[in-house]
């Protein structure tokens, strides 16, 4: 390890203890090392008998100096509660009865997420520091992990790009017979950046590529079992790597694609033939999937990156879309991908070159896809409700499905997420003439009277943002 690695652990090491006497008292119950985690990366994780969410959203315009300060976030920051027999559980107000804080820094924001791995939490945060001018620096991201109680709440890197620019993931895998290793990997700009933690202790930072990096792909392991029959850490090669491509300098008409090992620590240039660009989308179902340019010709491909990479090659589409969502082959409804252009938004299965495409949503119809699950596609539509539209169904109409008539947070996919049974998304909830963006769970397992799922607020109000007050005062007025 370098004198640098060891100057930068020492000062986190002094982060950390400073923000532990800040008056924090974690948890003492705490789910089991070992207990399956489900929904990493997003809004929502549970873990054993515990789910832990970020508590609503708080745009990074409202962000000003002290609003991030340690212990004094409560909407945006991360909570937990107890299942009770597999169910949250409410008083007769509607508040939860076990709820408690666990990161009070803003997590709730344009470009937040978390992950749990072990006994730790990774997540990232706005930059609470101000430049050399004063100018408070918020559109920079602190990447944090603190115990699974909150407790020892340690800074591991601050990028340098905007939250714009940054791309963040947490990932365990198995790098020997009974070794596992978590790693971090940051995506900073036009850098690639990994920490690795081995039984929990921070390794240092590695910098796989310092400038030139274009896009990225990498294992989302949103759930994570290792129960003496599923592993989730015993992934294969081709997710081992991180894949990215790097622009050279010399020429805007091609760029290299290439991978990092990072059990190997072994980079690799999987294509660089001077005539192709790639846009890497994601890694899933053990294959890469990118678009690829060449001669002014835009091809959607998936690889299974087998000992050449120009025969693992598919092509799926031969055209361009400005998104795309890739299906999962085990679980999604025949695999395969929704591809969004002007024209509308296609489905195509695994197995086609694009001729058995078929539109699913028209282009006058402004719907944003927000996840898969089977054969159901959930969207957002203009007026920031979630429908959802069944693939088995040949109509392919938007059906209502939540029992409430809450507007979900409109900026992005990223404020609606899944995790198997919770649809979680921040809702707008008006107190007074302000409206708050508070988190929501709608359980998948439990309908109304009209077989629409039920939508409950989950989380703690802050002071002067609580509806159930504000509704309970008037009340007592109007008596």
């Amino acid at each position: 390890m370098s004198i640098k690695q060891i100057f930068t652990i020492a000062i986190l090491a002094i982060v950390a203890i400073t923000m532990t006497a800040c008056g924090f008292n974690p948890p003492k119950d705490n789910p089991d090392t070992n207990a399956s985690i489900y929904g990493n990366g997003g809004m929502e994780v549970r873990k054993g008998d515990y789910v832990y969410f970020i508590n609503g959203y708080y745009g990074i315009d409202s962000v000003s100096d002290g609003t991030n300060s340690y212990g004094d976030v409560v909407r945006g920051g991360i909570y937990r509660t107890k299942l009770v027999d597999g169910n949250i559980q409410y008083d007769e107000d509607g508040y939860l009865v076990d709820c408690q804080v666990i990161v009070p820094k803003i997590v709730g924001y344009e470009f937040g997420s978390f992950f749990i791995y072990d006994d730790y939490i990774y997540y990232a945060t706005p930059n609470d520091e101000k430049d050399r001018y004063g100018e408070l620096q918020k559109n920079l991201v602190d990447i944090y992990r603190c115990d699974i109680d909150g407790d020892h709440n340690t800074r591991l890197y601050t990028t340098t790009a905007e939250y714009s620019s940054v791309s963040f993931n947490v990932t365990k895998i198995k790098t020997g017979d009974n070794s596992y290793s978590t790693f971090v990997m940051i995506k900073d700009g036009t850098s690639l950046v990994t920490i690795e933690f081995v039984n929990g202790k921070n390794q240092g930072e590695e910098t796989i590529a310092e400038e030139n990096v274009g896009t990225v792909a990498w294992l989302t392991q949103t759930n994570y079992i290792n129960d003496g029959t599923i592993d989730s850490g015993d992934v294969s090669d081709v997710n081992k790597c991180i894949y990215y491509t790097e622009t050279k300098s010399n020429t805007a008409s091609s760029a290299a694609l290439k991978s990092y090992n990072l059990v190997t620590k072994e980079t690799k240039t999987l294509a660089d033939d001077n005539i192709s660009t790639y846009n890497l989308i994601g890694l899933r179902n053990n294959k890469l999937y990118y678009e690829k340019t060449a001669r002014g010709s835009t091809t959607f491909n998936y690889n299974v990156l087998n000992s050449s990479f120009t025969s693992g090659e598919t092509a799926m589409y031969y055209n361009s879309y400005s998104s795309y969502y890739i299906m999962n082959e085990e679980n999604d409804y025949r695999g395969g991908v929704l591809a969004v252009g002007e024209s509308g938004t296609y489905y195509v299965p695994f197995g086609s070159n694009g001729a058995s495409a078929r539109q699913v949503i028209s282009a006058d119809t402004a719907y944003d896809i927000l996840f898969v699950n089977g054969s159901k596609v959930y969207v957002r539509n203009d007026a920031a409700q979630i429908y959802e539209i069944d693939l088995t169904d040949s109509t392919y109409t938007a059906k209502e499905i939540l029992n409430s008539e809450a507007t979900a947070q409109t900026s992005g996919s990223s404020y609606v997420d899944f995790d198997g049974r919770y649809i979680v998304y921040y809702a707008g909830t008006t107190v007074g003439e302000s409206t708050f963006y508070y988190t929501h769970f709608v359980d998948t397992t439990e309908v109304d009277e009209n077989d629409l799922y039920v939508d409950k607020f989950v989380g703690v109000y802050a002071e002067n943002e609580d509806p159930i007050a504000e509704e309970k005062e008037n009340e007592e007025n109007n008596n």
